[in-house]
């Protein structure tokens, strides 16, 4: 966190919700499948190797991920929420543990539509409970928009938020 200054943080924040701000009334909510492409065109212009809707045996049988990448010797995790709820973050909050558990190197991010940005930031249980576990397993977002001219997708790393 020391790297970052509370400004920058607070000048890209404020980025993301002006992109958010437009995406808000242009579309609808986005699905896991076009989310998941989304993520994965990005992580591969980025030079990783991603693989889709795997049930890993590298690490566990038992989880199920949406993308898995590698790059070198680094590996990232990403669950696809297409929704911020409750129940969702309490199902993520048993994959991040059993990640982090089995191979504590390997980063786990949590991908969802930019339009889901509002339940992220605001004040409330929710919010807390995805920067308790960035604060304690380093969980980052990506947040990802998508209409007829482009896609974007925008790397929210744990630091940014607990912030």
């Amino acid at each position: 966190m020391s790297k970052y200054s509370k400004q920058l943080i607070d000048r890209y924040f404020k980025s993301l919700l002006r992109i958010h701000k437009k995406a808000e009334f242009a579309r609808d909510p986005l699905e896991i499948g076009m989310i998941q492409d989304i993520v994965s065109d990005y992580l591969k212009d980025m030079q990783w190797h991603v693989k889709n809707d795997v049930a890993n045996s590298d690490f566990d049988p038992h989880y199920r991920f949406d993308l898995v990448a590698r790059k070198e010797k680094r590996t990232i995790v990403v669950l696809i929420l297409p929704e911020i709820t409750r129940q969702a973050i309490l199902e993520i909050q048993k994959d991040v543990f059993g990640v982090k558990k089995e191979m504590p190197s390997t980063r786990v991010l949590v991908a969802t539509d930019i339009q889901e940005l509002p339940y992220i930031l605001e004040k409330d249980t929710l919010s807390d409970m995805i920067i308790d576990m960035a604060k304690k397993y380093k969980l980052g977002m990506l947040l990802v928009d998508k209409n007829l001219d482009y896609q974007e997708t925008c790397l929210v790393p744990s630091e940014f938020l607990y912030a």
